[in-house]
């Protein structure tokens, strides 16, 4: 098992990656381990990107805007569900790390 944040302890050969930029405010939500789950809309963009690959990828890493500050956290599933954000009322495509 890995650290949360890191990539400590990972075989980074069978580590398959899907890099999302996140704004700030998300960013730091996530890496105060506030939020737990990444939504993303069901486009085909998306579909092909994340859930097309779903099974294959084990690791996200967020960047904090464009900038070189990132986290990587290990993906425990990919699945499709509503968003508890208010004004959110599709479904969407949702990483669980």
């Amino acid at each position: 098992m890995t650290e949360r944040g890191t990539s400590k302890g990972i075989d980074v050969s069978r580590m398959v990656l899907l890099h999302l930029v996140l704004t700030y405010h998300w960013y730091y939500e996530t890496v105060r381990g506030s939020k737990r789950i990444e939504y993303r809309a069901m486009t085909p963009r998306w579909r092909k990107l994340i859930f097309d690959k779903r099974d294959e990828i084990t690791h996200v890493r967020f960047a904090r805007g464009y900038t070189a500050t990132m986290q990587t956290y290990e993906v425990e599933k990919i699945d499709v569900g509503s968003c508890p954000i208010d004004g959110w009322n599709d479904r969407y495509f949702r990483i669980h790390f």
